[in-house]
């Protein structure tokens, strides 16, 4: 039998068998998709819905937990006229801004100084990575506690540092002077890694011909970091400041393992004194007050940045079209 036989034989029992019928698909890709976002949607719901919905009911009613009426009448915006007058939270709104200001400074620059040496070197990026990200996997107040004992005036190490150096030694976190640079320090270490590691992300991803064009031009180097590198980094750069600052507002862990706001109230930050406020001397229906009012400047903050971002993303993006 010929080979043109066996074809024609082929497709005669091909085309006699039954075509198998298409697989049915148990969900649609928006089931599908709702399915797979229910159990975050659940878990926002539980935990930041509801109990952001329970604070606003709080901040309109007199909820003082030492009081046997306990959480009972409404009474407007009289926690909210509270907060707005009350002195202590103010200044604890102070020393946070001052925190936040100093502490996401330091980190911007040292992690854009850190990412662009991460950039260059051309042996051991992977160890390096993994090296600089050691200190964003503990514990913020597990390693608080580590760094008071560094700081202690007797048998600190960084007190043994300044004494080899010919410096005197230093109470870090009992003097009022010192004990909010000694945060902003802690902070500063712990911190600077994630920088660097955004940042570098951003620096491989750039593309490579606008830099090859300015190389054969022959631009200096600075002129390529002035008019390529950053602006082409303005989007990584604002995610990063947007997400430090966030972060660095809502401080608390470092202030409670290092300082437990002292000495005295030099380093009380809002999210401490909300805590000493509502839980300590059970005023809940002021710290729901004031917790909201902090958490409405926040989100105005985060707005107007993000709308500044999304408007340069969506302009690159005509650009490119």
């Amino acid at each position: 039998m010929n080979s043109g036989s066996v074809s024609v034989d082929n497709a005669q029992v091909q085309a006699g068998r039954p075509r198998s019928a298409p697989k049915r698909r148990l969900l649609s890709d928006s089931a599908y998709s709702v399915l797979l976002i229910t159990p975050a949607m659940i878990l926002i719901l539980i935990f930041a819905l509801v109990p952001l919905a329970y604070a606003i009911n709080v901040s309109f009613r007199f909820a003082d937990l030492t009081s046997p009426r306990g959480i009972a009448d409404f009474v407007g915006l009289e926690n909210y006229h509270f907060a707005l007058k009350d002195n202590f939270f103010w200044a604890s709104v102070q020393r946070t801004l001052q925190f936040a200001i100093s502490a996401v400074v330091l980190e911007m620059v040292l992690g854009i100084a850190i990412a662009f040496l991460l950039n260059e070197i051309k042996w051991l990026k992977g160890i390096a990575r993994s090296l600089i990200i050691l200190p964003l996997a503990a514990s913020p107040f597990a390693v608080g506690l580590i760094w008071r004992y560094m700081y202690h005036p007797e048998f600190g190490v960084f007190n043994y540092i300044v004494s080899r150096l010919g410096m005197p030694e230093q109470n870090w976190l009992g003097n009022a002077s010192l004990a909010m640079p000694s945060v902003i320090a802690f902070d500063v270490w712990q911190w600077t890694p994630f920088v660097a590691l955004i940042v570098l992300a951003g620096l491989q991803a750039l593309p490579k011909e606008p830099f090859e064009a300015a190389e054969l031009d022959g631009a200096s180097r600075w002129r390529v970091l002035r008019t390529l590198t950053f602006p082409l980094l303005s989007p990584v750069l604002t995610l990063v400041l947007v997400l430090r600052t966030i972060d660095a507002v809502r401080l608390y862990d470092a202030v409670v393992s290092l300082t437990g706001g002292g000495p005295g109230t030099s380093t009380e930050v809002v999210t401490f004194y909300l805590y000493r406020l509502g839980l300590r001397f059970f005023r809940l229906d002021q710290a729901s007050a004031m917790s909201l009012l902090f958490l409405y400047a926040t989100v105005v903050f985060t707005g107007l940045v993000m709308r500044r971002f999304m408007r340069q993303m969506a302009e690159r993006t005509r650009a490119k079209n």
